[in-house]
């Protein structure tokens, strides 16, 4: 796999964690507020490779209006003036007045029309990838399938509009402020890569909108897509080898300080022959910090109970919370509810036709006191993940 290039062609990943974050830059960067625009849109996150409708959440689990600014206190970086939203599933319709990448709107828009603007700029990532037809559209931005054109490698390009206060971060080795989203995704494939998340080629940042080049493995589609396939329930086997990988990918972020905080089945790629995985869109995602949380932004139903109880949470627990919910839905079509919840305290839940193994393991996971789940450090060493595996295709 090609390393991530910067513009230049110097090497994107950063070096180390230390990393500072910002309101959006003034000046050169991408950072110029828009003339004539003051909007405050929500920013409502494209999920790409997505070829059937979302989950179907229930409103009401967590509120749906623009929750206050959020801070991150966790040693020296902080985050000022960001506006997040808690997305209520993915099943909302698309505004109307929805921003896009500026002259593509049809469904197989080609580069051409993206290459007459700023044609006098060397670098412009429109001119290094052929872009194909849109995979997937969402309130800020499209994904177009592309082509590298020095080589013929098949990409996806993500076009973000930006928010007013996009927020970015400081990285080593990055002379200006990255948007958040780029840095989350670089630092998730810093140093030792884990091969089960999605990996940034090359990114652009401009005025209006972040450019982002990312793998686009063959044969893939999106999770539910591919549990929709299967009826909306895998075998315990098959389960447990995407749950391995998965719980790999969120361990691997939060080890470089990367907080998902959106891990569901249309944020993972499934290799259709391989049933290998890749963990994406890191469009909800934050640094991880040592202090707690006091705003959420992700899916309503993946939300972890002590946030709506006590308005707080724990990165890691809540990622092993929503690795929980993920495996739950998979193995019963269904997301839990208090009563479940209940059963899983009294550790009494259990579900016919799923071992004793897996039962426990979906257990640890869904404890509404955060202190009694599992560790993610120590999830892979679970039982579960031990037993022989058996064919995949039951």
């Amino acid at each position: 796999m090609d390393k991530e290039k910067a513009d230049g062609g110097r090497e994107r990943t950063p070096t180390d964690r230390s990393v500072e974050l910002h309101p959006r830059p003034d000046g050169e960067g991408g950072g110029k507020e828009r003339k004539g625009e003051k909007s405050k849109k929500k920013r409502q996150k494209q999920k790409w490779f997505r070829n059937a409708q979302d989950e179907q959440v229930e409103q009401g689990e967590v509120e749906q209006d623009t929750v206050p600014s959020r801070r991150c206190t966790d040693d020296q970086t902080s985050l000022q003036d960001v506006v997040t939203t808690v997305e209520d599933g993915d099943h909302q319709e698309l505004p109307s007045s929805a921003a896009v990448v500026p002259a593509v709107t049809a469904e197989d828009q080609q580069v051409e029309d993206v290459q007459l603007q700023d044609q006098d700029s060397p670098d412009r990532i429109c001119w290094k990838y052929c872009i194909g037809k849109k995979l997937g559209e969402g309130g800020c931005g499209s994904v177009f399938e592309g082509t590298r054109r020095e080589d013929g490698l098949p990409v996806a390009v993500k076009f973000t509009v930006k928010t007013e206060n996009e927020p970015y971060l400081s990285l080593p080795e990055h002379p200006r402020p990255v948007p958040l989203e780029v840095a989350l995704t670089l630092m998730a494939n810093q140093g030792p890569s884990c091969p089960h998340i999605i990996k940034l080629l090359d990114w652009e940042d401009q005025p209006d909108q972040y450019i982002m080049v990312l793998e686009r493995p063959s044969h893939c589609m999106d999770m539910l897509s591919f549990w929709a396939h299967y009826d909306g329930h895998f075998s315990e086997e098959m389960a447990r080898h995407f749950m391995r990988q998965v719980t790999d990918a969120a361990a691997a972020c939060c080890s470089k300080s990367v907080f998902h905080r959106d891990i569901k089945m249309p944020n993972i790629l499934v290799n259709v022959e391989t049933l290998e995985v890749k963990l994406i869109d890191f469009g909800c995602g934050d640094l991880l910090k040592k202090t707690s949380y006091t705003t959420y932004s992700g899916t309503a139903r993946y939300c972890p109970p002590e946030y709506i109880e006590k308005g707080e949470y724990d990165g890691k627990q809540a990622t092993v919370w929503s690795l929980g919910v993920l495996l739950f839905r998979m193995m019963t079509r269904l997301f839990p509810d208090s009563s479940d919840i209940g059963l899983m305290d009294a550790d009494a839940w259990e579900e016919p036709g799923i071992s004793d193994e897996c039962c426990r393991f979906i257990r640890g996971c869904l404890k509404s006191d955060p202190e009694q789940r599992l560790h993610l450090d120590e999830m892979h060493l679970h039982e579960w993940f031990k037993l022989a595996p058996s064919s995949l295709q039951s």
